[in-house]
């Protein structure tokens, strides 16, 4: 099985319409986005160009929930969970949350096999806590922020069966 793993879309249209048109993205199973698309708008976007599941955790740019809950209804294979989102997925044990301590802390218990999680852009696809891999598929919108500046954009695409991640840049 294969796994999108996407996060901090920031309302970057171009980005997100880039990353439904590869073929690749297309071919997973499911789509896990790590908050902060920002925009209860990009619910219709994502939801629209990628048909299967699509379960999303909120980040901190986050703000109008009831317009998230409310366009998200529309879209039965979309699922807006709070801060949390843990799950079977194909024999594997997942977590999700938008901020890397909390993340790490849920790795670090070793009760998961796989933790994703977003916030500060930076792509991360080795950190592990004895067999917990925590991986940060870094920023779809592209921009790191501070000092650092535009970065390129990026997603990943776990394999459930071996847990090696490919990273795409757009």
């Amino acid at each position: 099985m294969k796994i999108t793993i996407i996060s901090d879309i920031h309302d970057h249209v171009e980005n997100l319409q880039k990353a439904l048109t590869l073929e690749a993205l297309q071919q997973t199973d499911v789509l896990l986005c790590c908050g902060d698309l920002c925009s209860p708008f990009m619910i219709k976007l994502l939801a629209q160009g990628y048909s299967r599941p699509i379960h999303t955790v909120l980040g901190n740019n986050d703000g109008d929930l009831a317009a998230f809950i409310q366009i998200s209804r529309a879209f039965p294979h979309f699922h807006m969970h709070g801060e949390y989102f843990r799950d079977d997925v194909d024999g594997l044990t997942l977590a999700m949350n938008h901020y890397p301590e909390k993340a790490r802390a849920l790795a670090q218990t070793q009760k998961y096999d796989v933790v994703c999680y977003g916030h500060n852009h930076t792509l991360s696809t080795d950190e592990a806590f004895g067999h917990s891999l925590c991986i940060n598929p870094g920023t779809l919108m592209g921009f790191h922020g501070g000092n650092l500046g535009k970065t390129p954009a990026t997603f990943l695409i776990l394999d459930t069966g071996t847990l090696k991640t490919a990273v795409f840049t757009l």
